[in-house]
């Protein structure tokens, strides 16, 4: 079970979050409250698979129709429509998806633009090497390796796809992102804006938390933000 839970921290791609869930569950005591759980992630996952089958497309998130643009950096129509399904999955609430995958993928693309702004790069190298650390977690968790392969397959998707494809989408971000933060933390600690802190408390993790999020929103306030007439109305909203 440690494993297990070391293997949920570490990964973070949603596909593999479902996917280590439910094989952490498979090794629970099993009671009424984590049937019901393994459960509602085996529906979750079902949903996921039954998208990714149908809509292998959609993995190419750079290709079809542009929706919007944020300083310059286009959203496509291909990377919408996944992040919409992988919300929808495990029964987001929200009163306007659209609009809210929107906002999400708009914030997003500040992100992706302060990051070049700042000349953040993400190597290739990088992404490969997180993502052969991802494999390797997994080759040493056999029973999450099987889950994985069996749910690979399931998906209509190849192995190759999965990791070079899908999970090369999330590597990008998440590296993408961690070193934006941490660049923004180390600035604020040179402008005197932040304490360096000697320990890394929750309470340190929240005010830094707070303080990129502040940096983050006074960028989205001023992005500039245009919307694709052709798909103006599904955002009226917005």
């Amino acid at each position: 079970m440690k494993k297990g839970k070391t293997l949920i921290l570490i990964s973070l791609s949603i596909f593999l979050i479902f996917i280590l869930a439910i094989v952490a569950f498979s090794f629970s005591a099993a009671n009424p409250q984590e049937k019901a759980n393994e459960l509602q992630f085996n529906n979750v996952v079902e949903k996921v698979l039954a998208f990714f089958k149908s809509n292998k497309d959609k993995l190419q998130i750079d290709k079809g129709d542009m929706i919007a643009e944020v300083n310059g950096i286009p959203i496509y129509k291909n990377e919408f429509e996944l992040r919409k399904e992988l919300t929808l999955a495990p029964g987001v609430q929200t009163d306007n998806i659209d609009d809210y995958i929107l906002q999400k993928l708009i914030k997003e693309k500040v992100q992706e633009y302060l990051a070049s702004k700042y000349n953040i790069r993400v190597s290739e190298r990088g992404i490969n090497e997180y993502i052969e650390k991802e494999k390797k977690e997994f080759n040493e968790y056999p029973e999450a390796k099987k889950k994985l392969d069996e749910l690979i397959a399931a998906s209509g998707m190849t192995e190759d796809e999965y990791w070079n494809t899908y999970e090369k989408y999330n590597a990008k971000r998440i590296l993408l992102f961690s070193k934006l933060n941490n660049y923004i933390i180390e600035e604020g600690i040179k402008s005197g804006k932040l304490k360096k802190a000697e320990e890394m408390t929750n309470d340190v993790q929240n005010e830094y938390k707070r303080y990129v999020d502040s940096i983050i929103d006074e960028y989205l306030k001023s992005a500039k933000i245009s919307i694709n007439n052709k798909y103006k109305d599904m955002f009226k909203d917005f």
